[in-house]
């Protein structure tokens, strides 16, 4: 067995460093106090990493505003980390911010009760992608490309002008 260095030098909190520039979604398992620097601060753990996430000041706002004032709310929810430039210390280091991700659309396809709307002869499912919705689609005629155009107002001849008698040469 190699014993290495760089193996205690690790932090069991995360870093902008660990999330190589991008984003990630974590579900949190508990909320707890550590130690970090000399204070007390919140620290998230996940259920899909093994380092926390210590919770600073303006993440804490965006956490509690998502999910309430009571850290056992949070089980169980999940945070989008991604890092980004912050200022610390009179100087931008790479740091990171939560944001909450939006929930899961519903589908927008009727299940159980259909609406129909009626035109006429023809009645057709509202918000239906099906057979009858992709018939109409496919019975629109496409707008003539431009070459058709100029083939089109090339072989039309000129209008009459109307007020042609009033362009005549007239001696005064």
């Amino acid at each position: 067995m190699v014993l290495l260095a760089s193996d205690f030098d690790q932090s069991r909190f995360l870093t902008a460093d660990d999330l190589s520039g991008g984003e990630r979604k974590f579900k949190i398992k508990d909320v707890t106090v550590e130690e970090v620097g000399g204070k007390e601060k919140l620290v998230a753990w996940f259920t899909n990493h093994k380092k926390g996430f210590v919770v600073n000041k303006l993440n804490n706002r965006v956490l509690r505003a998502a999910f309430g004032d009571d850290t056992a709310r949070w089980k169980d929810r999940i945070i989008v980390l991604f890092s980004t430039l912050v200022q610390f210390g009179g100087r931008m280091v790479p740091g990171l911010r939560v944001r909450i991700p939006p929930p899961k659309q519903a589908s927008t396809t009727p299940v159980s009760s259909p609406t129909y709307m009626s035109r006429g002869q023809e009645t057709q499912l509202l918000g239906s992608n099906g057979p009858v919705a992709a018939k109409s689609a496919n019975n629109k005629k496409k707008p003539p490309v431009r070459d058709e155009l100029d083939e089109v107002l090339e072989s039309q001849p000129p209008p009459e002008d109307p007020d042609d008698e009033l362009n005549d040469d007239v001696d005064f």
